[in-house]
């Protein structure tokens, strides 16, 4: 079989086996549920939870654990500051902070996304409903809807 129509034919099966919306009974992926519906559903405290978590452990210990290869890997580089090994130490840590440093603005723009994510969700929310002032009822005494959204507890 030539390797054109054994690629046709594995993308054939793939485009069969695609859903945009969802993996059919958690596809046995790992972290998937069997049965899963497809509300979205979102958890403040959740996300609350991931951005303390990225705050106080995992950027602290991303910056920890590059400084540490930082001065264990110059102390080298010096040591063989003559040689041709030396040099390349050099350019091995100049990716290593290279690296760091990405990875560190990747967490960054990750921590911004997850507290940007509440604010979207209450946005898009109120503004949905302003689209249909007059199919809610107002409540006499306060003026709010007797029905509100649950996004808008967030």
């Amino acid at each position: 079989m030539a390797f054109d129509d054994e690629w046709a034919g594995l993308r054939t099966d793939a485009a069969a086996r695609m859903r945009l919306n969802g993996v059919p009974g958690g596809g046995g992926l790992p972290g998937l549920p069997e049965s899963s519906d497809a509300d979205l559903k979102s958890s403040a405290a959740k996300k609350a939870a991931a951005i303390a978590a990225l705050e106080q452990h995992i950027q602290p210990d991303v910056q920890k654990a590059g400084s540490a290869m930082d001065e264990a890997t110059e102390a080298a580089a010096k040591g063989f500051k003559e040689w041709a090994t030396g040099a390349g130490i050099d350019g091995a840590l100049k990716g290593w902070r290279a690296s760091v440093k990405s990875l560190q603005g990747q967490l960054a723009i990750e921590k911004a996304g997850l507290s940007g994510a509440n604010r979207l969700y209450r946005g898009t929310d109120i503004h949905t409903g302003n689209q249909f002032p007059l199919l809610i009822p107002k409540d006499a005494k306060g003026g709010k809807p007797p029905f509100p959204s649950r996004v808008s507890d967030y």
